[in-house]
């Protein structure tokens, strides 16, 4: 059984509006909009016209930046990892020749290229970069730019079973977002999600189960009851009622997130494959082996797909979701 996380992707600034008809700013306008929705793929055709037009005009390195970091969130989000990896190194190396790798922005999307599945191997540098821009931004820095640096190095920690270091990085995230007057309802969703995820692991079932349903509560409450984001805390929620051995929970569970999972992101979406293969694991636990066979082999189908177009061998344990919260990047 697996989870989906709520990554958090970059929210991203729009330039100064063009008196050309579709400008690099109105395409840029245009793939917000999309992406808010939920509409991942079409943002992404959006974002991809933004850079393309800016790169002939006189637009400079920090704004070019700002496009090829939402062209990146919108891939990832839509589960073209290897496509979205190779955006934030374009971004990145932008913010580097302007700021250095010392900078709030470089760690920002360090952060977020660092929890696709395509990022592998030894993370000790990453981890220590962003360690060190907590530290430096936690007392001057926005709330939702730190959290966002946060979750991610929490998600991070998580891959690697670091469940001591992970924990007091969800704790503070939350309590800051509680103590928000004006929190961003995106963020305190995967606060939520994420916090959930670790008490699974914890072996805390119940508190797992109380954590995912507030964050389905947020996320409906700001997004409506078909919106992506929801994929992700409803495949939990029913991954911990399966573990609880409450099987007809996890069954209306799981058949909400397919439901919604293949409307909104299709059915050739990692994360697709990920919530199938989940409920196989149901229906082999209530005797419908026929069933169950029939969902994994089609979990086994599109995942080996996906990890082909993205160039991987496997998905990691923890498939990575999408969702909205806002990342900005900042002079």
């Amino acid at each position: 059984m697996r989870f989906v996380l709520c990554i958090l992707l970059p929210a991203v600034r729009s330039g100064q509006a063009s008196e050309t008809p579709k400008g690099w700013s109105d395409w840029l306008s245009e793939g917000q909009s999309l992406n808010h929705s939920g509409s991942y793929s079409t943002a992404a055709h959006a974002f991809r016209e933004a850079p393309a037009i800016a790169a002939r005009s006189a637009v400079d390195d920090e704004q070019m930046a700002v496009l090829h970091n939402a062209l990146a969130g919108a891939y990832a989000q839509a589960g073209r990892f290897a496509e979205a990896e190779a955006e934030y190194r374009c971004a990145l190396a932008l913010v580097e020749k302007a700021e250095g790798q010392g900078s709030r922005n470089y760690a920002f999307l360090l952060a977020e290229m660092a929890i696709l599945p395509t990022q592998t191997g030894n993370r000790d540098e990453v981890i220590a970069l962003l360690r060190q821009a907590i530290t430096v931004n936690e007392r001057t820095g926005s709330i939702k730019n730190i959290n966002v640096i946060r979750e991610c190095l929490a998600q991070i920690f998580r891959t690697e079973k670091r469940y001591q270091e992970e924990e007091p990085l969800l704790q503070d995230a939350l309590a800051d977002l509680v103590r928000s007057k004006a929190a961003d309802p995106a963020l305190m969703a995967a606060a939520f999600n994420n916090l959930a995820v670790l008490r699974f692991d914890q072996e805390r079932y119940q508190e797992s189960v109380d954590l995912q349903l507030e964050s389905i509560r947020v996320w409906e409450t700001a997004l409506g009851n078909e919106h992506p984001s929801l994929v992700a805390p409803l495949n939990n929620l029913a991954t911990t009622y399966l573990t609880m051995a409450r099987f007809d929970d996890a069954e209306r569970t799981f058949q909400r997130a397919i439901n919604l999972c293949k409307k909104t992101l299709g059915e050739d979406h990692v994360d697709y494959a990920v919530i199938l293969e989940n409920y196989a694991v149901v229906l082999r636990k209530v005797g419908r082996k026929r069933e169950a066979k029939k969902f994994k082999v089609q979990g086994d189908q599109i995942e080996r797909a996906s990890n082909r177009r993205n160039g991987v061998g496997s998905t990691t344990s923890v498939t990575a979701l999408r969702s909205n919260p806002a990342l900005t990047l900042q002079p």
